[in-house]
């Protein structure tokens, strides 16, 4: 019995130091914690969400959904992604990486998740949250052999510090 109550006891702490909190994607007049952006011709789709949690630093998870709705392979192979926080000091802030070596075939879908903590330590990491700001570009896509223009994703973080 003492057992259990410690165990309960360590899961309820475990869980409540690992809380998560969602992004808002602010894109096409949209706040939502889960986006969908088409492209004009209703060729392909990438949904999105992120969360980000808060430890001794600030730790972001985005998801990405790829669908491709065409006859034709969309392509990742050449593309990159480039992430830039206002406020958060990730490793690859600012610079283009490549994306996974990919081709989702017609019909088909593919799951890019990306992780990040910040690489500055401070005394109170809530800080960085208030005014943080992401841009997502991903660039270099291409639709058979037809480049995509890129796409741009704004996510701002929801402060539960702030929210009543």
């Amino acid at each position: 019995m003492k057992a259990a109550a410690i165990l309960l006891t360590a899961a309820l702490l475990l869980s409540s130091c690992t809380s998560s909190y969602p992004y808002l994607v602010t894109n096409n007049d949209c706040n939502c914690e889960r986006f969908v952006f088409r492209d004009s011709e209703g060729r392909f789709q990438i949904g999105v969400s992120a969360r980000y949690s808060v430890g001794d630093r600030i730790h972001t998870v985005m998801e990405f959904e790829f669908r491709n709705s065409s006859r034709l392979p969309l392509s990742l192979k050449q593309a990159f992604l480039k992430g830039s926080s206002l406020n958060i000091h990730y490793e690859f802030n600012d610079r283009f990486q490549p994306m996974p070596y990919v081709v989702i075939p017609p019909s088909g879908t593919y799951m890019l998740t990306l992780e990040g903590s910040d690489v500055e330590t401070t005394d109170d990491p809530w800080l960085k949250i208030a005014g943080e700001k992401v841009v997502i570009e991903m660039k270099g896509m291409l639709l058979g052999s037809k480049p995509l223009a890129p796409v741009i994703l704004t996510f701002r973080p929801i402060n539960p510090r702030l929210t009543p």
